[in-house]
């Protein structure tokens, strides 16, 4: 792994897995809680309010994607804006649209010639009505090795039939019909041409397409239900905190070549450290370093709002969320610009050190909470963007505050040759030591370690006393036990880490 200023900084993916091991997670915790930085929100919020006719209800829904385009270095939003309606007697009309930024916070909505409205000269509608029903989650994706013809590819939902005069979908050739998930591809990101669909892919209304962290295929997390809930007779908890008696909840599938995919899996549903109603909406997926960042989007249903927790995955199987559970981008008062719901794009972008999130910042809630019979609100929004510090999202330290400390133990690794980079802050007269744990057959056999959860043995001259303490505040900070040398390290190890007055935000060996 690199390591310096010639890679991103470490990170912690992962807290404490029952019979999950790994490297990076954490064995045990003895009095440690974890911190979430909160967003920094963008001052020219929102970047884009509805204008138009087709984006008079919410110019941005978030149920699209936003890049920095690698061919031309622009950012670049493919949106789900929604016309004004009624919910309750029809479907959302979404239609996918295009905006375009030299610098990510001042947007153009262009006029294009592909979809006319009746007093305009163009559009930045890139599907109408007529080309195959309401347009939403466009996944895209930008790639000119695997296509240079082509490079951009998208997913996206279509439902034919539904507004329009077409029951079919426009831009294939055998005019295929049916709601579903369709697949297209772009010379310049603005003109589809239909390659296939509806995909043999059942979900729920909101699916991201990605491409896997290891390069190889593809991963959907989409929504779909859970578990049941009936909830007690007269406890008063809104309608749709079950609606039709099943929890919303993240799911995956994976695919090969984003035509055949497998069958789903459940990844993430809400737990005993939910507040009462929680569900997940939605589950992003963003590689980074070792691991994945993931945007969760939660659901609650007691206040029918909708904010972001930060969760992450290794394997993008198991998910973990930071605890105590807190949002990442919480909501604001009501009335404000994401104050009922926050809907996320596909995935965060990196630009220099910062991480940013684009997503749609309603200012309904999703429901009437006390209403007798399922209602939801028609959205109402605009365009916005938050973000954080590369590296700097999580971080572990000590719960008890003041000068008690805390400790982690990190499952074994082979460290020989390695040096011990942090990624931390100090803070007055704080510290974080370090001392590694023998993790051998000899010391701590298999059968030892169903009674035993870490090694005993500290690795002689590797001791707490032994490290010389990490202070101050750096991102690749280097933590070595004076001059003893690592290189001789043949069994591997388990790494214990002491925080005091200390925020760890990750760390690695390198």
């Amino acid at each position: 792994m690199k390591h310096g200023k010639q890679g991103d900084p470490p990170m912690i993916f992962g807290g404490y897995f029952t019979g999950t091991e790994g490297p990076g997670r954490i064995l045990e915790f003895n009095d440690v809680a974890w911190r979430v930085e909160q967003a920094e929100q963008d001052p020219a919020n929102p970047l884009l309010k509805p204008k138009f006719p087709w984006d008079n209800s919410a110019v941005c829904m978030g149920h699209g994607t936003v890049l920095k385009d690698p061919i031309d270095n622009r950012f670049k939003a493919w949106l789900v804006s929604l016309e004004s309606g009624n919910a309750c007697n029809e479907p959302f009309k979404y239609r996918l649209t295009h905006a375009s930024s030299d610098d990510g916070v001042n947007w153009e909505r262009p006029a294009l010639d592909m979809c006319p409205w009746p007093g305009y000269d163009g559009t930045n509608i890139i599907f109408d009505f007529d080309s195959g029903g309401p347009s939403s989650y466009g996944s895209v994706h930008i790639d000119q090795s695997a296509n240079s013809d082509e490079p951009y590819e998208m997913f996206c939902f279509r439902r034919p039939g539904t507004f329009g005069k077409s029951t079919c979908v426009g831009g294939f050739p055998d005019n295929p019909a049916g709601a579903g998930l369709y697949r297209y591809r772009s010379a310049d990101g603005l003109h589809w041409r239909g390659v296939e669909g509806p995909l043999d892919f059942a979900t729920g209304d909101t699916c991201h397409i990605h491409k896997a962290k290891d390069g190889d295929g593809y991963v959907a997390h989409h929504k779909g239900g859970g578990f049941t809930i009936r909830p007690a007779i007269g406890s008063g908890i809104p309608n749709d905190y079950a609606i039709n008696q099943g929890i919303r909840i993240a799911q995956r599938r994976t695919s090969p070549d984003g035509s055949r995919w497998s069958e789903t899996i459940p990844i993430m549903t809400a737990d005993w450290q939910d507040a009462p109603g929680d569900q997940i909406m939605e589950l992003g997926y963003h590689p980074y370093g070792d691991g994945i960042i993931g945007i969760a989007a939660i659901y609650h249903a007691m206040t029918q709002r909708l904010d972001l927790q930060f969760a992450a995955s290794i394997d993008g199987l198991r998910w973990w969320r930071p605890e105590p559970r807190q949002a990442c981008l919480p909501s604001p008062p009501l009335g404000d610009y994401g104050s009922g719901l926050i809907w996320p794009s596909r995935t965060l972008v990196e630009d220099d050190d910062r991480l940013y999130l684009y997503y749609g910042g309603m200012q309904n809630l999703h429901g009437d909470f006390y209403a007798r019979a399922p209602t939801e609100y028609f959205d109402a929004g605009g365009f916005c963007r938050a973000s954080w510090e590369k590296g700097r999202m999580w971080a572990a330290l000590p719960s008890a505050g003041g000068n008690t400390g805390g400790s982690m133990v990190i499952f074994p690794a082979a460290v020989a040759g390695k040096e011990l980079y942090l990624n931390a802050r100090t803070f007055g007269d704080g510290e974080i030591r370090a001392e590694l744990l023998d993790a051998s057959e000899e010391y701590w056999p298999e059968s030892l370690q169903r009674t035993q959860r870490v090694p005993h043995r500290t690795v002689p001259g590797f001791s707490q006393a032994d490290s010389i303490p990490f202070t101050g505040d750096e991102k690749f900070g280097r933590l070595a036990w004076g001059d003893r040398d690592l290189s001789k390290l043949a069994q591997p190890v388990c790494l214990k880490l002491y925080l005091r007055r200390a925020w760890l935000y990750g760390f690695e060996w390198a």
